[in-house]
C-alpha cells in the first residue's frame, strides 16, 4: 500500500470511528435516561440490528438483586421473544466472567473453560459467537450473548469496539435502574416504599391543585394480623403480606401507585378517579382477598382486609398528610364496624 492510499485508509477509518462515537453518544443519552430495564435493552438491541442486522441478542441478568435466578431478555431481530435456557446459577456465571478483566470473551474460550455443560449447550443452540460482560466499577452484573453474523462474516475490530462501548453504557444504565428501584421499592413486597408514596402523593396533590384534576386514596390493612403472626409465626405472616401485594397489583390499573405503607398496612393512589370509582376498586380488592385461600404449613388460612377510601378535596384538604388522615379514619371506621369491609369517607 503506498503512502497516499495508506493516509486515505486512515482518514476513512477515523471518519468511521467518529461516526460510531456520534451514534454511541446519541444512543447512550437515550438509555442512560431510562429507568426501565426492558427499554434499556430494547434501545441497545435496535442499535445493534441497525448496525449489524444481528439475528438475535440475549441479555442475562439476575432476576432479583438478592437471588440466584436468571432473567432472560431475548430478541430475534427487533422482536422480543421467549427463550428457555438451562441456567442453574446466574451468580456462578457472573463469578466466572468477573475473574478476569476481559471486555469480551469468545464463545470458544467459554466453551473450553466453563464447567456447566447445560449452559454451554444452551449458548451454542442460539449460535453464540462471543459474550460481553455487563461490567461497571462495581464488577459484573450480567452478560450479553452476541450471535454469529447473519452473513457469516466475523465481526471486525471496529464493530466489536462499538458493541463493547454500547454495552458499557447499558451496564451503567441497568445499574442506575437497580439503584433507583432499590431506593423506591419495598424489599419484601416489591411495591413502592413508604418514602416513594409520600413523594408521589405530594406530586398528585400539587397536580390536582394546579390543573383541577382529582384523585382518590385507598388505605387498608390486614385484619387480626398480630393474631395471625402469633398463631402461625412471622414467616407465615411474611408470606401473607407478599400474597396480599400480588392480589393488590392484580386488582388495580398499571398507572395506580401501590405502596406498602408500613407493617401490614398498604396505600394506593388512584389518579383521575373520583371516590365512587375508587370505592369500586376497593371493594374488588377486598373481595379478591376474602376469596383467596392462603396456604399455611398445615392448613389454609382465611385472611380479610379493612379498607378506607377518600377523594382529594382542595377545599378541605390542604396537604398530603390531611388526605392520609381522612383515608386512615375511614379505614379505622371499617375496623370498628366489624372489619372485612370498605368505608368511604364522608
Amino acid at each position: 500500500m503506498n503512502i497516499k492510499m495508506e493516509n486515505n485508509f486512515e482518514h476513512i477509518s477515523a471518519e468511521l470511528e467518529n461516526q460510531d462515537l456520534k451514534e454511541i453518544i446519541e444512543i447512550a443519552s437515550q438509555i442512560t435516561a431510562q429507568l426501565d430495564i426492558e427499554n434499556i435493552v430494547k434501545n441497545v438491541v435496535w442499535s445493534f440490528y441497525a448496525k449489524f442486522q444481528c439475528i438475535s441478542v440475549t441479555f442475562l441478568l439476575p432476576k432479583d438483586i438478592e437471588d440466584d435466578l436468571v432473567r432472560i431478555i431475548h430478541y430475534k431481530g427487533v422482536e422480543k421473544t421467549g427463550l428457555e435456557l438451562s441456567i442453574p446459577s446466574i451468580v456462578s456465571l457472573i463469578d466466572f466472567l468477573d475473574k478476569d478483566e476481559y471486555s469480551q470473551i469468545p464463545f470458544s474460550y467459554f466453551k473450553e473453560n466453563y464447567t456447566e455443560f447445560e449452559v454451554v449447550k444452551g449458548f451454542e443452540k442460539i449460535n453464540t459467537d462471543f459474550i460481553v460482560p455487563l461490567r461497571t466499577d462495581k464488577g459484573v452484573s450480567g452478560l450479553v450473548l452476541l450471535p454469529e453474523k447473519s452473513d457469516g462474516r466475523e465481526y471486525d475490530l471496529q464493530e466489536v469496539q462499538y458493541i463493547i462501548r454500547m454495552i458499557r453504557f447499558a451496564a451503567i444504565a441497568i445499574e442506575n435502574s437497580n439503584l433507583y428501584w432499590q431506593a423506591t421499592t419495598d424489599r419484601m413486597t416489591k411495591l413502592f416504599s413508604h418514602h416513594y408514596f409520600e413523594k408521589a402523593l405530594d406530586d398528585e396533590v400539587n397536580r390536582a391543585v394546579r390543573y383541577g384534576t382529582t384523585f382518590s386514596l385507598i388505605m387498608f390493612d390486614i385484619d387480626h394480623f398480630k393474631r395471625l403472626n402469633d398463631t402461625y409465626g412471622h414467616l407465615q405472616g411474611d408470606v401473607v403480606i407478599k400474597k396480599i401485594a400480588r392480589i393488590l397489583l392484580g386488582s388495580v390499573r398499571n398507572i395506580d401507585i401501590c405502596s406498602r405503607y408500613g407493617g401490614e398496612e398498604f396505600a394506593v393512589i388512584i389518579p383521575e378517579i373520583d371516590i365512587e370509582g375508587a370505592a369500586v376498586v376497593a371493594e374488588r380488592l377486598r373481595k379478591n382477598v376474602e376469596e383467596t385461600l392462603f396456604q399455611g404449613e398445615k392448613e389454609t388460612i382465611e385472611v380479610t382486609i379493612s379498607v378506607g377510601v377518600t377523594e382529594f378535596n382542595p377545599g378541605s384538604m390542604r396537604s398530603p398528610s390531611e388526605v392520609v388522615a381522612v383515608a386512615d379514619r375511614a379505614l379505622y371506621q371499617s375496623k370498628e364496624l366489624g372489619r372485612n369491609r370498605v368505608t368511604i369517607s364522608k
